[in-house]
């Protein structure tokens, strides 16, 4: 398919490199308010519908930390819990975890205090899939922001999840943990001109050196992704398939068509 459409490389994957994402309004607004909350040593709270684009949003955010000011640490288990929270932590930042759970946290926090009061860094935590996690889990966030009689917070947290999260938080019992959130942001999906300028974006990061879609081909791909960049991927890929399979250059609206009767 590549030597097909004359790519330099395969477009609409999750491989493409950070300088090359691309900006949509809603991308921006997350970049700006996550670097702002890392900055300033912030609980952060970004949530979205499936395939908008979070995990992408931390990716880009992470690439930009530069390691003479921050120590970061991703976490991604739906199941986590207090107890492997704690050792995931300390194991990353190369201290063994004591086996009863009141030490284990006394080693994280004098672990976050050290890392920003003495190496004087900001330490960076992203918690990806919450709105899978536990109440239990969910609850210790209080304690794990929690430093010198709360009256102080040496990291940044960052929580990312689905948009049932934001409802989850919302209950009376986990008042507490929703009042601590200081930056919040809901991505959003792309506009239809959006759309076409990041499937546009994705081939030029390939060198694609001419037009593929047709301006009705692109139309019917907002029509059924909703502006959702993952459903955009997928859909652009078998269409580029189904071009290819058939011998057109061009991606027309019949073979999007094809591919969403067999979605």
């Amino acid at each position: 398919m590549i030597d097909f459409f004359e790519m330099k490389g395969v477009p609409f994957t999750r491989e493409i490199a950070p300088h090359q994402l691309f900006d949509s309004s809603s991308y921006k607004e997350a970049a700006a308010r996550l670097e702002y909350a890392v900055q300033n040593r912030q609980f952060c709270l970004l949530t979205g519908e499936a395939g908008m684009g979070k995990s992408t949003a931390v990716r880009g955010l992470v690439q930009q930390l530069d390691p003479v000011h921050y120590r970061y640490l991703y976490i991604c288990d739906s199941g986590l819990t207090p107890k492997l929270f704690y050792r995931e932590v300390l194991q990353c930042f190369g201290i063994q975890p004591a086996h009863r759970a009141p030490e284990a946290k006394r080693q994280y926090q004098a672990l976050m205090l050290d890392i920003y009061e003495n190496e004087k860094k900001i330490p960076v935590i992203i918690l990806d899939e919450a709105h899978h996690f536990s109440e239990s889990m969910l609850q210790e966030l209080r304690f794990v922001l929690n430093f010198k009689e709360d009256s102080m917070s040496p990291l940044s947290l960052i929580i990312v999840g689905q948009q049932s999260l934001r409802n989850q938080l919302k209950i009376k019992h986990l008042e507490a943990i929703e009042q601590r959130i200081q930056m919040r942001y809901q991505m959003v999906a792309l506009t239809e001109e959006e759309t076409a300028a990041y499937i546009q974006h994705q081939l030029k990061a390939v060198e694609t050196p001419h037009e593929i879609f047709s301006e009705e081909a692109t139309q019917a791909i907002y029509q059924f992704s909703k502006g959702i960049p993952r459903k955009i991927n997928s859909l652009c890929s078998l269409s580029l398939m189904d071009a290819r399979l058939q011998g057109n250059k061009i991606v027309g609206r019949s073979h999007v068509e094809r591919v969403m009767n067999e979605w």
